[in-house]
C-alpha cells in the first residue's frame, strides 16, 4: 500500500514543511494524471515499510510535524489507511488527507473521529459530467456528499481543480466554483503535460501564464 515517501516538502501542505507518504492503486482513470505509476504500475512497486517512515518522522520531528497522505487514492485502502492514520495520529502528527471524494464514508469517518486536521479534495469538473473527467463511471451522489461533508464539517479544507485546455471549457470553472461556495478555498491547477496516464494528452499545450492567472483571480475562493 505504502509506494512513496518524501521526508520534507514545502509545497503539500501550504505553510507547513510536512513530509509526505503516497499510497498507490486509485480508483480513477483521469487521462490527465500526472501520477500515472502510482494509479496503473504500483503493484511492482516494492512497499515501504513503516519501521522506516516512523524512524524518519521522528529523525525529522524538530523541522516538522505535519505529514501528508496522498497518492493514488488513499481512502480505497479502508482499514489499513485507518490504521495508518491513527499509527501516526498516536505519535502526535498533524495528518492533510487527500482524496478524490470517491469514498466520503471514509471521508466522513475520519473526520468525525478527529483522525485528519485537514482535508483536500480534487473536484474534477462540474459534478454531473464527471466520467467525462474521471475517466470511469462514477456514482456522482458520493462526489456530492463528500463536497458536503468536507464544507459542513468545520475542518481546514481546500478543493482543487486541474484544468486542461480541450477538456475543460472556461463555463466548467465556473460551475464547480458555483457548487463550492462557502468553502474554505478552492484552488485550480494548471495541467502539466508530462507523464500523464493518456499519453495523449501530452500533446495538449498548457495555458499560458497570463491566461491562467487570468483564471486563478477570477475564480478561486480564499487564496492568498
Amino acid at each position: 500500500m505504502l509506494k512513496g515517501f518524501i521526508q520534507t516538502s514545502f509545497i503539500d501542505w501550504k505553510g507547513h514543511l510536512s513530509s509526505v507518504i503516497f499510497t498507490g492503486g486509485c480508483n480513477f482513470r483521469c487521462p490527465y494524471c500526472h501520477n500515472r505509476d502510482l494509479v496503473l504500475g504500483h503493484q511492482s512497486m516494492e512497499n515501504i515499510p513503516m519501521d522506516y517512515i516512523l524512524f524518519t518522522l521522528h529523525k525529522y520531528r524538530h523541522w516538522t510535524d505535519h505529514v501528508v497522505v496522498t497518492g493514488g487514492e488513499p481512502t480505497i485502502h479502508a482499514e489499513r489507511l485507518m490504521s495508518l492514520i491513527m499509527i501516526i495520529k498516536k505519535e502526535g502528527f498533524a495528518i492533510k488527507l487527500d482524496t478524490n471524494g470517491s469514498c466520503p464514508e471514509r471521508v466522513q469517518q475520519y473526520i468525525k473521529e478527529g483522525l485528519v486536521d485537514y482535508v483536500a479534495m480534487d473536484v474534477k469538473g462540474p459534478v454531473s459530467q464527471y466520467e467525462k473527467w474521471a475517466g470511469v463511471d462514477v456514482d456522482n451522489q458520493k462526489i456530492n456528499e463528500s463536497i458536503d461533508t468536507i464544507m459542513d464539517s468545520g475542518i481546514d479544507h481546500e478543493f482543487r481543480m486541474t484544468v486542461v485546455p480541450t477538456l475543460h471549457q472556461e463555463s466548467d470553472i465556473q460551475k464547480v466554483a458555483d457548487r463550492l461556495k462557502g468553502a474554505k478555498r478552492f484552488f485550480i491547477q494548471r495541467f502539466r503535460p508530462t507523464i500523464t496516464l493518456n499519453t495523449d494528452y501530452q500533446a495538449i499545450t498548457q495555458h499560458s501564464i497570463e491566461e491562467f492567472q487570468a483564471l486563478k483571480k477570477k475564480y478561486e475562493i480564499g487564496a492568498i
